[in-house]
């Protein structure tokens, strides 16, 4: 059981939507056991930060300000450093502004920690018809708050608007699960397990799933799901849960015993450079059917 590289490939190619694999058994979504919900939300310390005026990064469109399209760039949440803190503006026509990032580490009432340095951007220095500019820094590995400040002055040097933002940086936390709606199972019913991440990481999961049943003291492969079965790839965010279920409806004729379900997952986050790739189990149980 192992998730191809082509297929994580294909799943980054399509933005973090779904591949759909054929299979005996797909994953569904459901309204309850299933769906997205947040178990630890990394966010938090920054909803409390002084106001800005920010960019809405979140929002159903970037910023147009006298023209140009402006955005934040790099994910509020950073595992362990290593993503682009900024922002990207784009244009029709290039107004020749002159932009001045300045990079801090902040306290939780937005005070300066420590200054992190300057990068000073002339958009008249770039090619004048359709263009972009991405003025932007790497954020360190140093757990923390951290604040990115964009001044865009006219050519002649008038201030023409400020926009800031807040980042926060965390320290990878590997805690990853997988459990099932139900820890007993009539045989004719639907087993569903989902995928629980409340670490801080990234998990890839799906593909497949195999089934396996605990007999005399050993894990093996339980004759009456001959496996691996075949689901979807899906990806969870640091912090969450659900989305997506691997579903197994229980043979009517699976014997009464001990079983669990084995799902692979790709653990890694902004800083890594290799891929963890643990196999989380789910243990249930078959009922003798009731007469």
């Amino acid at each position: 059981m192992r998730i191809r590289s082509g297929a994580i490939s294909l799943f980054v190619a399509a933005l973090l939507a779904t591949v759909a694999v054929p299979g005996t058994y797909a994953a569904e979504p459901e309204p309850s056991f299933c769906a997205t919900r947040t178990l630890h939300d990394y966010l938090t310390p920054l909803k409390s930060m002084p106001k800005l005026r920010e960019i809405p990064y979140r929002a159903q469109s970037n910023a147009h300000f006298r023209g140009v399209d402006v955005g934040s760039s790099g994910p509020a949440l950073s595992i362990g450093g290593g993503s682009s803190a900024g922002y990207q503006l784009q244009w029709d026509k290039n107004p020749g502004w002159l932009l001045t990032l300045t990079f801090a580490q902040v306290n939780q009432r937005g005070r300066v920690v420590r200054s992190l340095g300057e990068r000073h951007t002339g958009l008249a220095s770039l090619p004048g018809g359709l263009g972009i500019a991405e003025p932007r820094i790497y954020l360190p590995p140093r757990p923390g708050i951290y604040r990115t400040t964009m001044v865009i002055r006219s050519h002649s040097g008038r201030r023409l608007a400020t926009f800031g933002n807040y980042y926060r940086v965390i320290r990878p936390k590997i805690d990853n699960r997988l459990v099932t709606d139900a820890p007993t199972y009539q045989p004719g019913s639907t087993l569903l397990a989902r995928v629980e991440n409340p670490g801080a990481t990234t998990v890839l999961f799906g593909e497949e799933f195999k089934i396996e049943q605990l007999s005399g003291g050993t894990w093996g492969p339980a004759s009456a799901a001959p496996g691996p079965i075949t689901t979807g790839l899906y990806w969870l965010a640091a912090g969450t849960a659900g989305g997506m279920c691997d579903s197994f409806p229980i043979p009517p004729s699976m014997p009464a015993g001990k079983y669990r379900v084995a799902q692979e997952a790709v653990v890694n986050w902004n800083s890594r450079k290799t891929e963890l790739r643990p196999i989380l189990y789910a243990e249930f149980e078959v009922a003798a059917p009731i007469p």
